[in-house]
C-alpha cells in the first residue's frame, strides 16, 4: 500500500512512517504538515491511504478530506486526532474518513488499523473488478442478442 501523511507534528509524521515501514505495511510516498499544502500532492501521486491529522493550521483535516472526495480521491483516510469531542469524531465519519487513531500514536494500535483499511481497500477494489466483468458479460450478452435479431429478420 502506498500512504501519504499529512500532520503538523513532524513527530507524529516521522513516527506513524516509521511504524508504517517496520512493519512491512507499505511506502510513505509523501508528506505535508497541512491539508492545504497535502491536497495538490494527493490528487498528483493517488495514495490508496492517506492518514491525516483533524486540527491544523491553514485547513483542517475535515475540510481536507471534503476536498480531496470533492476531487473524486478515491483512496482511503484514517483521521488522527488527540480531540476526543464525539460530534467533531462523528462529522470526521460523516464526511467520508474509514477509521480513527487517537494520540498519542500507539504502534499496535496504528498497525491494527492499517491493516483492517488495506483489507477493505482490496475488498472495495475487488468488487469493484467484479462489477465492471459483470457489466462487460452484460454489453456482450446485449451486443450478440441485437446481432441474433438482426439475423432472423
Amino acid at each position: 500500500m502506498r500512504y501519504f501523511i499529512v500532520d503538523d507534528d513532524r513527530a507524529s509524521r516521522v513516527m506513524l512512517k516509521q511504524i508504517i515501514e517496520d512493519s512491512g505495511l507499505g511506502t510513505v510516498i509523501g508528506e505535508a504538515r497541512n491539508g492545504e499544502d497535502a491536497i495538490p500532492q494527493i490528487l498528483m501521486t493517488q495514495p490508496e491511504i492517506v492518514l491525516i491529522d483533524l486540527l491544523m493550521p491553514k485547513l483542517d483535516g475535515i475540510a481536507t478530506v471534503e476536498h480531496l472526495i470533492q476531487n473524486r480521491f478515491e483512496g482511503q483516510f484514517i483521521m488522527i486526532s488527540q480531540v476526543v469531542n464525539k460530534e467533531m469524531v462523528g462529522e470526521a465519519y460523516e464526511q467520508g474518513i474509514d477509521f480513527f487513531i487517537h494520540k498519542p500514536i500507539n504502534r499496535i494500535e496504528v498497525e491494527n488499523v492499517l491493516k483492517k483499511t488495506t483489507e477493505q481497500f482490496r475488498l472495495k477494489n475487488s468488487l469493484l473488478v467484479i462489477r465492471q466483468s459483470l457489466t462487460n458479460i452484460e454489453l456482450s450478452e446485449q451486443k450478440a442478442n441485437k446481432a441474433t435479431s438482426r439475423d432472423h429478420i
